[in-house]
């Protein structure tokens, strides 16, 4: 019988080496699917509107629901912001990757003209729709042109809005700016300060008819003040993003006649830097589902084809592609 003889009894321990490779492929396989899951999440993408009281808000959140039920890979949330001038900042700053603005807001952010400090690289997908700036008075506040608001009391919407901008272009034009008392009234407040006595006239930029306008006239008499061909011309002379327009008669309580007013249209932006595919597709989805944002909002019936590259800025090539292929 020999000794000193190795029997294999089969408890030989794995070596480092056979380890090491199970573990690189575990780890291999963590990784791997770690960016599947990564891949398989939507992307998440915000557009910024404005107040809920207004059309910005609802529409918003109509695009934003048709673009993540029908855009593969993207999640689209809308976020309520103070509206224009705002969102030429935040999509600007690449801190919302679209936004709602009027067409003074975006001529002006591109330049860095005031209220901006500098220019912003926003680009527009499409023009949506035009809004009258309402001038509106107290029936009883003495007011029936502009040069009536002289001495008077007058709110010109919320601070960094794109109806305080328009309001204030529109009163410093026509030599008014220092000859009014002005506040800066949101929407809802300046409703309250209007039929409380609180105010004498206010500016809205709103598509007509106006809830709000509608609300508070239920309860008092309202004089809509026209601007005169003189005026409009004087005020477009320098902004050409104002187009002239009316308030047909009857679209309010006692308004018995057309009511002439500036208008200022109003656009999706981007920053410029977007993808293009993504800009194409974001536009092609919109414009395939406008039956939803009607359902929403009636102004949506004003989204065209035909109006879409009405704007005063340069539009996104992934717009731009879409558009030219829709012809």
């Amino acid at each position: 019988m020999s000794e000193g003889k190795n029997v294999d009894n089969g408890n030989k321990k794995p070596s480092t080496k056979l380890i090491s490779l199970v573990v690189a492929i575990v780890l291999v396989g963590i990784v791997l699917g770690y960016n599947l899951l990564r891949d398989q999440r939507p992307q998440l993408m915000v557009i910024a509107t404005g107040s809920p009281g207004g059309a910005y808000y609802p529409l918003g959140g109509a695009m934003g629901e048709v673009i993540s039920r029908n855009l593969d890979g993207v999640r689209l949330d809308a976020e309520s912001t103070n509206a224009s001038v705002e969102n030429i900042r935040l999509v600007g700053n690449g801190e919302s990757d679209l936004g709602m603005t009027t067409e003074n807001a975006a001529y002006k952010g591109v330049r860095g003209e005031y209220p901006y400090d500098r220019e912003y690289p926003v680009q527009a997908l499409f023009q949506m729709y035009s809004a009258p700036l309402h001038i509106i008075a107290a029936g009883d506040s003495g007011i029936e042109t502009m040069e009536d608001m002289a001495g008077k009391r007058v709110s010109i919407d919320a601070p960094g809005s794109g109806t305080e901008d328009m309001a204030r272009t529109v009163l410093e034009e026509l030599g008014l700016w220092d000859e009014v008392d002005v506040v800066n009234y949101g929407q809802q407040d300046a409703a309250a300060a209007l039929r409380d006595g609180n105010i004498d006239a206010v500016f809205w930029n709103i598509a007509a008819p106006a809830g709000v306008v509608l609300e508070v006239g239920a309860t008092q008499t309202l004089r809509f003040i026209p601007l005169t061909d003189n005026e409009m011309v004087t005020v477009m002379a320098e902004h050409p993003y104002f187009e002239q327009d009316i308030i047909p008669a009857n679209t309010y309580n006692e308004q018995n006649e057309d009511v002439a007013v500036l208008s200022v249209s109003n656009t999706i932006i981007v920053h410029e830097d977007m993808d293009e595919e993504l800009a194409y597709e974001i536009t092609r989805t919109i414009f395939e589902n406008l039956d939803r944002l009607i359902e929403v909002h009636s102004i949506a019936q004003d989204i065209s084809h035909e109006t879409a590259l009405e704007t005063h800025i340069d539009v996104h090539p992934g717009a731009e592609r879409y558009f030219a292929e829709s012809e």
